[in-house]
């Protein structure tokens, strides 16, 4: 949870595929999933496929319940506009205000975005989800430097991090260009990266967190049973810390 002193702002971030809130047993179950976030209690969720881009299930506004569960503003990025919209979602308890929807699509290939919002006054968090095959990764990567890295030469926002499911593997030009332009939080937190794919079975790491001007106090995964039922992703959970700028709401 958010914690404030004279020097300094800490603060908690989930980054997690939801998955459409079907979980690894194929079970829809938004509550399940407003149920783990709750537990988790974050400052900031940058959560992807959230919505029913299929038409499968029930008709609700998936993000919006979700928002309204955790008593949290919602930023949705669309990138398939049916029912309620399907894509990114961020939340936050933190002041912010919406900066950009980027269009991280590659013709032939599942539409994407990053969706960015600063946050504090002062952190840029871009939510991403980028694509399954390398060479789309690639184009993505360049899209994501060439229009989300000029933001960060502005006096505002001093600091970013930049999370969610990258599909990265095997790890390739992606996880090697933006290790060497950040820090990856789960890797500042420990020699031995949690994996977050599949939620039964983690095998893979798809799932992380880049920070820049924030300190990584601690990176794990929930493995909860509850986690494990509510997605095929784990969640993956870090505390950071920046420098005090501005207070929050």
């Amino acid at each position: 949870m958010t914690k404030l002193n004279e020097r300094s702002l800490s603060f908690r971030v989930v980054c997690w595929n939801v998955h459409g809130c079907v979980g690894s047993d194929r079970r829809f179950d938004p509550e399940r999933i407003a149920r783990t976030l709750l537990r988790l209690a974050p400052d900031v969720a940058l959560l992807q496929e959230v919505g029913d881009a299929r038409g499968r299930h029930p008709p609700i506004d998936q993000a919006r319940a979700l928002a309204d569960a955790l008593g949290m503003e919602v930023t949705l990025g669309v990138t398939i506009p049916r029912g309620h919209g399907y894509g990114n979602v961020t939340l936050t308890r933190l002041r912010h205000r919406a900066v950009a929807t980027y269009d991280l699509s590659v013709r032939g290939r599942e539409p994407r975005v990053c969706l960015c919002l600063e946050l504090c006054e002062g952190v840029l968090a871009a939510n991403v989800h980028l694509g399954l095959g390398r060479r789309e990764r690639e184009v993505q990567l360049g899209i994501l430097l060439d229009d989300v890295g000029p933001l960060l030469a502005r006096d505002a926002p001093r600091a970013l991090l930049v999370g969610g499911d990258f599909n990265d593997w095997p790890p390739g030009a992606v996880t090697r260009t933006l290790e060497r332009l950040f820090v990856d939080a789960a890797r500042a937190a420990s020699e031995r990266p949690p994996k977050t794919f599949p939620a039964r079975r983690p095998l893979l790491r798809l799932d992380r967190l880049y920070v820049a001007g924030l300190a990584v106090r601690a990176c794990t995964v929930d493995g909860s049973a509850s986690a494990r039922a509510a997605s095929d992703h784990l969640p993956l959970i870090a505390e950071l810390s920046c420098a005090r700028g501005t207070e929050v709401a």
